[in-house]
């Protein structure tokens, strides 16, 4: 018999696989659609009856992947601007009040979906008894469109994300989760727009612990640069006034052709001051515990593929960092370049650093000016894939956290056997541990002491130990 809840807008009926209930699909907010498009998201239309559950619902609009984006497993399914979903895993629908890990994806902000297999939320619920959910919210400028003209914040995704886990508190008792023990998770945009909602009163006591994975301090946009892509936007189609009658289709393919990135808006009302004054002083995450981590080569997703950095000489490196605006290229060079490196691989820890390791240092050092209850990590397992040039490249680790290694493609992405295995292992119990006690040590890691002056970081891999100040080199290169 087929699993069934009822929830504040309706009953639902699910699936049970392997000892799992799963229930998908489940509208959280109203479809975003008509005059709905770029408004704060709406309540959902309750329904009448036993709604089906047994399927995802529509992805958010975005572009179709391949090469590597399909390698590391970020494809989710159909897609139309109908999209705000949740999906839900659970070992039992009791009265268990079971800790609560709610994921936020990640793509960009403008890929992605809570659909992707590398997401599957069944193994973590089975190993942990925890439950699951993962959502879809809107993406690129159907998300994150600043225009006051329209009514839209530029924020709308993230309120999206809100409204989720306003339907996660009303709703997760129902499932057997205990909305008083919700850990929000989220990896590269998922872990960027985590660290917003972290500064936004709006998630105030929506979620209680806190997991950027590969994200932290970053993606935000001033309001002038989001004016400028609005602009942009309007003259395309015509004027500020027409975009609410562009098709979804033309305003994607406007999108692809458009050299604009996506994520908060310090409006001044969802988002009211810059994102690191409210994590540096606690405004709403005093004494809510944060693990926060990224992995040693994130950004060989973007270095390894050859072209114009695979054939990367001495002369053309210095210019390239000279074009990202550093300075002080000879000190630079003198801390991350070595005789075993490649000029390519000087370029990629370069960027990992100041896209993800140093901002998320930043993060867990404000956060911890008044928290004590700060871990982080360094994820240095490396892809097989592509003869080993990816290294513990970006996205990586996801996997490793869902236990979703014999998902399709993650075999070549990820490697197989024992040793790989326990990784796994050792990662979903992190997390486990730290949803259930607020603490991600656990018998299977050495002891992980938290964030401190000596900026102990557990380094995941196959040699899980502790490092005092991982690769301080060339953090300290940028003062």
């Amino acid at each position: 018999m087929n699993p069934k809840v009822t929830t504040s807008d309706g009953a639902l009926e699910g699936r049970t696989e392997n000892g799992i209930s799963r229930f998908l699909g489940i509208p959280y907010a109203a479809p975003p659609v008509g005059p709905l498009r770029w408004r704060a998201p709406e309540p959902a239309v309750p329904w009448s009856g036993i709604r089906d559950a047994g399927e995802f619902g529509l992805s958010a609009p975005q572009a179709a992947v391949g090469g590597l984006q399909k390698l590391i497993g970020i494809s989710g399914g159909p897609t139309g601007e109908d999209c705000l979903f949740v999906n839900v895993w659970t070992p039992a629908e009791d009265d268990a009040r079971r800790p609560v890990l709610f994921w936020i994806h990640g793509g960009a902000n403008t890929l992605g979906s809570g659909a992707q297999p590398r997401i599957n939320g069944e193994h973590l619920a089975r190993r942990g008894d925890v439950v699951v959910v993962t959502f879809n919210y809107r993406l690129g400028a159907l998300g994150f469109l600043h225009a006051p003209e329209l009514g839209a914040t530029g924020n709308e995704a993230l309120l999206d994300q809100v409204a989720a886990l306003r339907w996660v508190r009303h709703n997760i008792a129902a499932f057997g989760g205990d909305p008083d023990n919700v850990t929000a998770f989220g990896q590269s945009a998922g872990g960027f727009d985590l660290v917003a909602l972290m500064a936004m009163e709006s998630a105030h006591g929506l979620f209680h612990k806190a997991g950027p994975m590969s994200g932290s301090l970053g993606m935000s946009r001033s309001p002038a640069d989001a004016a400028k892509a609005t602009a942009a936007m309007a003259d395309h189609f015509g004027g500020i006034d027409t975009l609410r009658d562009a098709s979804a289709e033309a305003i994607l393919k406007w999108q692809l052709s458009a050299p604009f990135g996506y994520g908060a808006v310090q409006d001044g009302a969802v988002i009211s001051e810059p994102i690191g004054n409210a994590i540096g002083d606690g405004r709403y995450t005093n004494g809510m515990p944060l693990l926060i981590g990224t992995c040693e080569h994130e950004s060989a997703l973007w270095t390894a593929m050859g072209g114009s950095t695979g054939e990367l000489d001495d002369a053309a490196l210095r210019e390239r960092l000279a074009r990202m605006g550093i300075a002080e290229v000879d000190e630079v060079l003198g801390a991350y370049a070595t005789d075993a490196r490649q000029p390519v691989d000087v370029l990629t820890a370069v960027i990992t650093d100041r896209t993800f390791r140093l901002p998320a240092i930043r993060t867990a050092e404000l956060h911890s000016a008044h928290t004590a209850d700060v871990w982080a990590y360094l994820f240095d397992y490396r892809s097989p894939a592509m003869d080993g040039r990816l290294g513990s490249v970006h996205s990586l680790d996801i996997p490793f956290a869902f236990g979703t290694l014999t998902a399709e493609g993650m075999d070549e992405f990820c490697g197989s056997g024992p040793a790989v295995e326990a990784l796994s292992g050792q990662i979903m119990d992190m997390w486990i541990n730290f949803a259930r006690e607020g603490t991600p040590s656990h018998a299977g890691l050495p002891a992980w002491p938290r964030y401190g002056d000596a900026r102990e970081t557990m380094r995941l891999g196959l040699d899980a130990r502790i490092d005092a100040d991982p690769l301080r080199e060339q953090r300290t290169v940028w003062g």
